[in-house]
């Protein structure tokens, strides 16, 4: 089972410095007997506001739409952030990571249902690996206010240590992305992780009003055809909307069939189409896959037809 990469004892000696500073819990002090303002659970925005996304692109300093105040508040200080960057193989989306393991990640895709096919994808893809690593689940879905989709459970790469677990809580709103982790330990003071992370999130989508309800570009589409006279006795393809391979028997030709697809997740999991039948006398069948009109793909057999291509921008 994969660990996360931080330990439990870097996570300990954030609990303990965060307290001895006095910002565990809500009766934080100042040194001079004022409550300090993470203690109060006041939160200010920093000079010139909450960052926004810049021309339409997320950007680095969106790391600070969630601050050590926020963590705070919730009875889970964090320490300062180790890296802040924007994706390489994703470079609509930052990943900001804080010393101890934690994480924050805003994704602004070029459309809605981009945003709604990852999302989806996310959650299918976390059942099959807790499934697989025959972990305990405690998902919630659709719990943070504002959003149009949300789900919070143990963090999929995370372990069950014996001090300390992890959490994650995945926020789609139009076409924005969240997810945010965080390691707690069993024995934790401040309030529980769902609440926690739940609330986390919320504030951002607050502090990101309209951000991501229109969309920038086009959906990408992916035609798969198979061409030919009579009926071929089974087709398959990938489904790029519900991320699972289709079989269908009896299927008239000319047969075509039009769905949407994130193209950051067909780089990596290629489109695939075959037809098959079993009179070699019944004439050629031809597969074809079409993105955006373009073909990537064709082949021709007369008794079967093989595409299989992955997406290239």
């Amino acid at each position: 089972m994969m660990r996360r990469w931080w330990s439990a004892g870097i996570a300990a000696v954030m609990l303990v410095s965060a307290a001895a500073c006095g910002t565990v819990g809500g009766d934080g002090d100042d040194g001079g007997g004022k409550k300090s303002r993470a203690a109060a659970g006041e939160v200010t925005p920093p000079p010139g506001g909450w960052p926004q996304p810049v021309n339409g692109r997320v950007t680095e300093e969106m790391c600070d739409l969630l601050t050590d105040a926020d963590y705070a508040r919730y009875g889970h200080p964090q320490l300062p952030y180790e890296s802040r960057e924007i994706s390489r193989q994703q470079p609509d989306r930052v990943v900001c990571l804080r010393t101890g393991g934690s994480t924050f990640e805003v994704a602004l895709r070029p459309t809605v249902t981009t945003a709604e096919l990852e999302y989806k994808e996310t959650l299918r893809s976390h059942k099959e690996r807790m499934l697989s690593d025959r972990r305990r689940m405690i998902l919630v879905t659709d719990l943070v206010p504002g959003a149009d989709a949300s789900w919070f459970d143990y963090a999929t790469l995370g372990d069950e240590d014996r001090t300390f677990l992890e959490y994650e809580i995945r926020v789609r709103r139009g076409r924005l992305l969240l997810a945010i982790t965080m390691s707690v330990k069993r024995e934790h003071e401040g309030q529980d992780p769902k609440t926690t992370l739940a609330g986390l999130a919320q504030r951002v989508l607050e502090r990101l009003p309209g951000v991501g309800a229109q969309d920038a570009g086009q959906t990408a589409t992916v035609v798969y055809e198979l061409l030919g006279t009579g009926t071929a006795e089974r087709v398959t393809y990938w489904d790029t909307e519900s991320s699972e391979q289709v079989q269908r028997t009896g299927v008239r030709l000319p047969w075509r069939r039009k769905l949407s697809f994130d193209p950051q997740a067909a780089k990596t999991v290629p489109f695939t189409l075959n037809g098959w039948r079993k009179d070699p006398l019944a004439g050629v069948i031809r597969c074809r896959i079409s993105v955006n009109g373009r073909v990537l793909i064709e082949d021709v057999n007369t008794m079967g037809a093989n595409c299989i291509a992955l997406y290239q921008d």
